[in-house]
């Protein structure tokens, strides 16, 4: 009878160390590079929607860089539906690149309106678990490392969930009465998706962060650190930084300048997460300054890590018009551009394979 109970015992036990791992051969997260290196990675213009998906763009952008990328970003507009984007995420992870999807609650491409449908009040509310849920579901049968950034640039004033849309520096709208409403109703909405995940034993995600480096308004209320919803919930910090965007603007700020004015915010959001830059670049032909030389100094800033220390960085290769005015950030936008471009990526600090560790 004694060994009847210590067989039933150990059984007991081996179901529950099946069970574990069997939940746990999800985990897959990114992880800093080696030996002082960097994701190169790039938003290889999957279309002005950010949702072209095809081997086809991806092969073009690395035949011009003359390098093989890391990740590679594309959106997924919750009005296009919210079902998990399988098709897009198979057709990156089959060249060998980390697929990095942008979840963007909007229920159409509208700027500057304060999303309805799709509100930060809505998706705390939890009334797109049910989607949610499945899309959590359906990406842990698919078992691919994935990166997800939720609602990105949520301190710039543009997009339907910004906090200066929803709330801005009120405190007697929603939530804690000591916290700005429009960062809280941010933090809450993003914790309640990643919560829903781990309910589901989701360990394959690594999930980002994603300011813009220019607050707009450029207020302590609307500074990144007050939407950060904690070293708990994120594995990595993303940032957008961008220069001139079109040769209309009267403005030209080199990447070396934007961060001396701005690098301390970043520091501000986290003492331990790994930074990256999720969106880079310049227009060219702007008559007050050289894409060629933005280029050069800012590979020569990133490199020399003189104010921040990037473990990634993204560069968003596309071109698109600007009432008139064109935004040609891609890297091919002059033969200068393009040489200088791939001048800079040889060096073998960039490195094009994540490290992904289960």
């Amino acid at each position: 009878m004694k060994n009847i109970f210590i067989i039933i015992f150990l059984l007991i036990i081996l179901i529950i160390a099946t069970l574990f791992y069997l939940n746990r051969v999800h985990s897959s997260k990114i992880m800093v590079p080696p030996d002082n290196k960097i994701y190169f990675c790039a938003f290889p213009d999957f279309g002005g929607e950010e949702n072209i998906v095809t081997k086809e763009r991806i092969k073009n952008f690395e035949q011009l860089s003359g390098k093989k990328i890391a990740w590679a970003p594309f959106s997924q507009h919750w009005f296009q539906g919210m079902v998990y984007p399988k098709k897009s995420i198979h057709t990156i992870w089959e060249m060998g690149i980390v697929p990095y999807i942008r979840l963007l609650p909007r229920s159409n491409l509208t700027q500057y309106n304060q999303e309805k449908q799709f509100s930060l009040d809505n998706i705390i509310a939890g009334k797109f678990d049910k989607e949610l849920k499945k899309w959590a579901e359906d990406s842990k049968k698919d078992n691919i490392p994935i990166i997800v950034d939720f609602a990105l640039e949520m301190n710039g004033d543009w997009f339907g969930w910004s906090g200066a849309l929803n709330g801005a520096d009120k405190k007697d709208g929603y939530g804690d009465k000591n916290e700005y409403d429009g960062p809280e109703k941010y933090r809450d909405a993003y914790k309640h998706i990643i919560d829903l995940f781990r309910k589901k034993n989701i360990y394959h995600v690594t999930w980002f962060f994603h300011p813009t480096i220019l607050s707009t308004p450029n207020e302590e209320w609307n500074s990144p650190k007050n939407y950060y919803p904690g070293d708990d919930y994120i594995d990595w910090i993303g940032i957008s930084i961008y220069g001139a965007f079109h040769p209309k603007e009267n403005y030209w700020d080199s990447f070396d300048e934007i961060l001396e004015m701005n690098y301390k915010k970043i520091l501000e959001i986290s003492k331990s997460k790994p930074l990256a830059i999720v969106e880079l670049g310049v227009t060219d032909y702007h008559p007050m300054g050289r894409k060629s030389k933005w280029i050069k100094d800012t590979f020569k800033t990133i490199l020399t890590q003189k104010y921040l220390d990037f473990k990634a960085i993204t560069y968003w290769h596309e071109n698109w018009d600007n009432d008139g005015s064109l935004t040609s950030l891609r890297i091919d936008s002059s033969f200068k551009s393009l040489k200088t471009f791939r001048d800079e990526v040889k060096s073998d600090r960039f490195i094009s394979k994540c490290r992904i560790i289960e």
